[in-house]
């Protein structure tokens, strides 16, 4: 069985909720210094909603706030005898959900997408130096519910100057006892795979709401050439 986990901020539910209208196992995990009237909203059509207390921490790009609202919305699906689940940040709409759901199932683990190398020189602190985004987009992963809970089972009481999407796949790859490495082929071996080709071939479209920014067409748009992306 299938569920989604939304997870963060109630400021665009009115502009997303249409995602999920028929789609069964959805939960709503936020905060609760949200908007009654938007918890309201939420409640109205059938989407189950749990308002958490913010860490005391935020974290680096507010890691600690993503993996306390998305954890605790796995918690949830669990308890339910969900057994897959797609996590999503509440700032994106997706075009065609119940078609994405049918192409990611029985996926262990999988992304939007990850990177080649030559992007732009960047070092984080996890015994690893790459020269890229060469690391999985963070904000729409789908898998297992055991595998998500390993990729989300973590807090930072320091303020590590390391991304979000780093991070996540560190816990993933530690909590499974596998070697850590951020690159395609490793990502590939360990059975774990990435969806914005799926998109691009079947005319699914992400929006991140946020910034008015559309993944999948701005992709095509900025990137013609599919290489300078690994799918």
């Amino acid at each position: 069985m299938q569920g989604i986990i939304i997870q963060g901020p109630t400021t665009y539910c009115k502009e997303i909720i249409d995602c999920y209208q028929d789609i069964p196992n959805v939960v709503f995990s936020t905060w609760n210094t949200e908007p009654q009237e938007n918890i309201d909203y939420i409640k109205s059509k059938n989407i189950e909603v749990i308002q958490l207390p913010k860490p005391s921490s935020s974290g680096y790009l507010n890691i600690n706030y993503q993996t306390l609202s998305t954890f605790n919305g796995i918690q949830y699906l669990k308890d339910k005898g969900i057994t897959e689940g797609l996590k999503i940040r509440s700032d994106y709409h997706v075009s065609n959900l119940k078609l994405l759901l049918s192409i990611l199932k029985n996926r262990s683990l999988s992304f939007l997408s990850i990177c080649k190398p030559e992007v732009r020189p960047l070092y984080y602190e996890l015994e690893y130096t790459h020269t890229s985004f060469d690391f999985p987009v963070d904000h729409i992963i789908y898998g297992t519910l055991d595998n998500l809970e390993k990729c989300f089972d973590f807090q930072l009481e320091e303020n590590l100057l390391i991304p979000p999407e780093s991070l996540i796949a560190y816990s993933y790859f530690s909590n499974s006892n596998l070697e850590f490495k951020l690159d395609y082929d490793t990502f590939i071996k360990n059975n774990i795979s990435f969806f914005v080709n799926d998109c691009i071939s079947n005319n699914i479209d992400i929006t991140l709401l946020k910034k008015e920014y559309t993944h999948i067409k701005d992709m095509i748009k900025l990137h013609s050439d599919k290489n300078q992306y690994e799918y």
